[in-house]
């Protein structure tokens, strides 16, 4: 193990200590707990918590059992509540300074009650949101538009996460709800498969594999195939009827689709059946990748990619652009999933997390997924199934 992992591992686990250690001291604070017993009890409650989260994460990609699912499931579940009670912890103390500067009387406690019930009622409300899948129409008017395709339905997906959490259930929900819409075609621009451990993903692609388009369903990889094993997800895709678009370029009824998997190519001569210099005939160029940001991949080993990807995404779309692109179609920030991450996505990618956005010639939209990683919760928004609807400008 390299000294670079120590140090992020050890990072992670300090980031879990110090939340719950905020919040248990918070709560003693808020409601004057001082009897020696019963903040004994909250201690050891808080160190309880701090191991079934680490210890949940850690077992998952470990072990196949089914109680480590349920294991898995409830720390999860945990640290989604445990981050919307940091919040409310931060409006009580903020809300307790208002008060005491206005000179109100109101007590404090009274304040942390109302606040950490909120938490609970949103948290509870993201689970729901985040087992409901919804379907949003968005309409892209693009030049060079072929008549086949005009007004056509392309179903988006992406960040699907089947595995421990999205389970059979979900997958046949998502599936049904995809065939309604009756889909001219549909594109997943990565992470089907969650990165955890687990004989999951082997019979969740399958149910996955009824999903019917006129025009077939293509996908792209994302960096949780590239988790479990980049070989062993494609392996068990093969077995269905999904296309994978590995850095190449095909045209379906007058339209270009290209797909470039993740994390990206070093240069524009890897991707297959792209004319000399990248230049496009008279029609439309759409191109699925997982991140939305410029398809060239940064240098350096994983962790390098890892940190920039996550921290320093490239989202000039240089290389996108020279490659005369139309429409790109990515995923992978969830859109934050869960407040108030969505902020700092945005902050990251520069407005390019969420939503239907142009960079110059180039129309970008980034869906927030079907799925969700870690918590099994959205509060910063849907869980999405995106229908793209093209129309001539």
């Amino acid at each position: 193990m390299s000294l670079r992992l120590v140090i992020f591992l050890a990072s992670i686990v300090l980031i879990i200590f110090s939340m719950h250690l905020l919040f248990f001291k918070s709560i003693m604070s808020f409601f004057s707990i001082t009897k020696p017993l019963h903040k004994a009890a909250l201690y050891a409650a808080m160190a309880a918590l701090t191991m079934v989260v680490i210890t949940a994460f850690l077992s998952a990609r470990t072990y196949d059992a089914w109680w480590v699912s349920g294991y898995y499931r409830i720390a999860a579940t945990w640290l989604g509540f445990l981050v919307h009670f940091l919040v409310a912890i931060m409006a009580v103390w903020i809300a307790g300074m208002a008060a005491h500067y206005a000179k109100l009387p109101i007590e404090r406690n009274a304040i942390a009650t109302i606040f950490l019930l909120a938490a609970c009622i949103y948290s509870t409300y993201g689970i729901f949101n985040a087992f409901t899948p919804r379907a949003r129409e968005i309409p892209v008017y693009l030049d060079n538009v072929p008549a086949a395709w005009e007004n056509s339905k392309i179903v988006h997906l992406s960040d699907i996460h089947l595995g421990r959490v999205h389970g059979k259930t979900f997958t046949e929900k998502l599936v049904r709800q995809v065939n309604r819409i009756n889909p001219d075609i549909v594109v997943i621009t990565g992470d089907i498969f969650d990165g955890l451990g687990g004989k999951w993903h082997g019979y969740l692609a399958p149910i996955l594999d009824g999903i019917t388009a006129q025009k077939g369903v293509f996908y792209v990889t994302g960096n949780h195939e590239g988790y479990i094993g980049e070989h062993r997800s494609i392996q068990m895709l093969n077995k269905t009827t999904m296309t994978r678009l590995d850095n190449e370029l095909i045209e379906i009824d007058g339209l270009e689709i290209m797909g470039i998997s993740y994390p990206g190519i070093r240069s524009m001569e890897e991707i297959a059946g792209l004319p000399e210099g990248g230049e496009k005939g008279d029609t439309a160029r759409i191109l699925l990748f997982h991140t939305p940001t410029s398809i060239i991949r940064n240098e350096g080993d994983s962790m390098d990619r890892h940190f920039s990807t996550y921290w320093m995404p490239d989202t000039s779309f240089s290389c996108n652009r020279k490659l005369n692109i139309d429409l790109q179609l990515s995923g992978h920030t969830h859109h934050g999933q869960i407040f108030p991450a969505n902020l700092l996505t945005r902050l990251l990618y520069k407005g390019f997390d969420y939503g239907l956005n142009k960079s110059g010639s180039i129309y970008v939209y980034t869906t927030s997924g079907a799925g969700t990683w870690g918590p099994p919760m959205r509060t910063a928004t849907i869980s999405e199934i995106a229908v793209i609807r093209l129309k001539k400008k």
